[in-house]
């Protein structure tokens, strides 16, 4: 993957988990289901609708991506046994989620200053 896509599948989940936030945890706020505290049950909800949809949303990128790069063969056998291949999406993607998107932060400072290639020399 390249900086610039690292960059933008960051952005896109970051984005989907701020908005995914705010949405449920203005839903859970009107009425209070566990806690009496609006302010904790805003919270708790918030960061389980954001990070469930920003984890949804970067498994289907990765997926997608995975499966570009197989042979058809490989795809014909993942579509035949489709709720394996789904199941293991899903569980590979809540493993690492987290673990992912540190690795892409870790890259992107890493490939901010790439190393310069050397000076040629001028022609005389």
């Amino acid at each position: 993957m390249s900086r610039n896509n690292r960059i933008a599948y960051l952005i896109t989940t970051l984005c989907v988990l701020a908005s995914a936030f705010f949405i449920y945890g203005s839903l859970a706020s009107i009425g209070s289901l566990i806690f009496e505290n609006k302010w904790a049950s805003f919270c708790y909800f918030g960061l389980l609708g954001g990070i469930g949809f920003s984890m949804l949303l970067s498994d289907v990128i990765l997926a997608v991506t995975f499966f570009k790069k197989r042979s058809l063969s490989f795809k014909i056998v993942a579509a035949i046994l489709w709720p394996i291949t789904a199941a293991c999406i899903f569980y590979a993607g809540v493993a690492l989620y987290i673990p992912y998107q540190i690795y892409n932060i870790v890259k992107i400072v890493k490939e901010k200053n790439p190393p310069e290639l050397p000076k040629q020399k001028e022609a005389v």
